[in-house]
């Protein structure tokens, strides 16, 4: 039997685990040479490892040779190298031209005693430049796309070739832009994306950062068309907004105009921005409440990692009665304005996993002053996160349920009964007569991972649930904020 007549699901493992092992046998890793000869002085070159080649290359250096076998294998060798696509900007103003693009030719280099070179310009939009030409003249190669990403570009110029070049993806499923896109294309452009010709997009990601003062003064890219308030997010499963940026950023305003047809999220995560407040979060909650599984809000950028502000809500509802009733969230991460044991009183709710919630008061206490009242609703919020572990691990279907609580610089393990944070200066104030014990702690004021590199800082310590609770009533401590 020829190999081609074989079922195509045997015919594509046979394809795989081959180009998986031509992967580990070619080269996986780019050269670079130290600095470029002078005028007038003769230095010597070292060469380095620049880094390693990226996944999506190894993929398509993988299946080169299977490409030119059949039709059938040239048609498995796309799909399984352009799956996902990773368009970077070059980041430098110069390459060594005597080192070839042709990775395959890195065995040949390495055995140069004494390497030359010289310095040449290259376009940092060279890549999306090819990767527009490329897809315009073979549509079908661009249709084997299913995720692309786009890291670098934030003009006017380089959207509008960013848009050009997914003109082509119909099977695209996920794409990861600049936020300059939001305001640099037109809604019919981001209509053509959204639903498109083929499949409509299940997953968008934007990522900000600040552009250089050039790109930023620039008349163009000041260019703001406002696509988001005609544009259906209805098909769209997941919503990723990430990084910081002061040049046009994304706001409320934007997550209102995405949240008016956004109605079928499943996942929406917002992470390490400053520039959107609660209410742009509680727009896109209450849009996709009853489909919404995920949700990341960590505004961890300007504001801060100990407790970020989140923004006051406009009204005055209750958001722990919000999130907590969302019928399919599972996974949460929130920095609230107040927190309450509100959030964990329903005990169908479906939160499972790790649920962080970062908040800068008490729902009750916005006056951030530390009372017995407040010693009193702080301890029922953590036997009500406990009583809700306690209610998943012993279920049906048992879930683990890991809660942490950041509120009042001091980060709370409610399933360990434990509170961890600098009480170096209530030890003094009891005259060492409180707490009882204190234990070391692997956290740290920015969370799990510790201290943040500052000297200043030392580390936190913990201490039983009970104990800190006393050392408030008895006023050792404030949970004043």
């Amino acid at each position: 039997m020829h190999i081609t007549d074989i079922p195509y699901e045997i015919l594509s493992k046979i394809l795989e685990e081959a180009a998986k092992a031509n992967i580990r046998d070619g080269p996986t890793y780019t050269f670079g040479l130290s600095q470029p000869p002078m005028p007038g002085r003769r230095p010597s070159l070292e060469r380095f490892v620049r880094g390693p080649v990226p996944t999506e290359m190894l993929r398509w250096d993988a299946t080169s040779a299977m490409r030119l076998v059949c039709w059938q294998w040239h048609e498995w060798s796309l799909e399984y190298a352009l799956k996902d696509v990773y368009i970077r900007r070059w980041k430098g103003g110069e390459r060594w031209a005597e080192l070839s693009c042709r990775r395959e030719n890195y065995g040949l280099y390495e055995l140069v005693d004494k390497p030359t070179g010289t310095a040449v310009y290259r376009d940092p939009f060279g890549s999306l430049r090819q990767t527009v030409k490329t897809f315009n003249e073979f549509p079908g190669v661009a249709a084997k796309i299913k995720r692309m990403w786009f890291n670098g570009f934030y003009t006017a110029q380089t959207d509008r070739m960013v848009f050009e070049s997914l003109r082509n993806c119909t099977n695209l499923t996920s794409v990861s832009l600049p936020w300059t896109t939001i305001r640099h294309l037109d809604a019919p452009a981001w209509r053509t994306l959204l639903l498109g010709s083929g499949k409509p997009l299940e997953s968008l990601e934007l990522l900000a950062t600040d552009p250089t003062s050039q790109q930023a003064a620039e008349a163009e890219n000041q260019l703001d068309l406002e696509p988001l308030q005609s544009v259906n997010f209805g098909m769209l499963r997941r919503l990723k907004i990430f990084g910081d940026t002061t040049f046009k950023p994304i706001t409320d305003r934007d997550l209102f105009d995405i949240a008016r047809t956004a109605t079928h999220l499943e996942e929406f995560y917002m992470t390490c921005i400053s520039t959107i407040t609660i209410d742009g979060v509680v727009a896109i909650v209450k849009a996709a409440r009853q489909t919404l599984r995920v949700l990341e809000h960590s505004p961890r950028s300007q504001d801060g990692f100990w407790h970020p502000h989140p923004g006051s809500p406009s009204d005055s509802e209750h958001l722990c009665e919000l999130f907590r009733s969302c019928p399919k969230l599972e996974t949460l991460s929130i920095s609230l304005p107040s927190v309450c044991a509100d959030l964990f009183s329903d005990h169908n709710a479906k939160f499972n996993g790790d649920l962080q919630v970062r908040a800068l008061h008490l729902c009750g206490h916005e006056d951030g002053r530390s009372t017995q009242e407040a010693a009193t609703d702080l301890e029922l919020l953590l036997q009500n996160s406990r009583k809700l572990i306690s209610r998943k691990a012993n279920s049906i279907v048992p879930r683990d349920l890991y809660v942490e609580l950041f509120f009042a610089d001091c980060i709370f393990e409610p399933s360990l009964k434990l509170v961890h944070g600098d009480f170096s200066l209530a030890q003094l104030s009891s005259d060492g007569t409180w707490p009882g014990a204190l234990n070391y702690s692997g956290k740290g004021p920015y969370g799990s991972t510790g201290l943040y590199e500052k000297e200043e800082e030392g580390p936190f310590q913990s201490m039983d649930e009970d104990d800190f609770l006393t050392g408030v009533r008895r006023r050792f401590l404030s949970i004043s904020t």
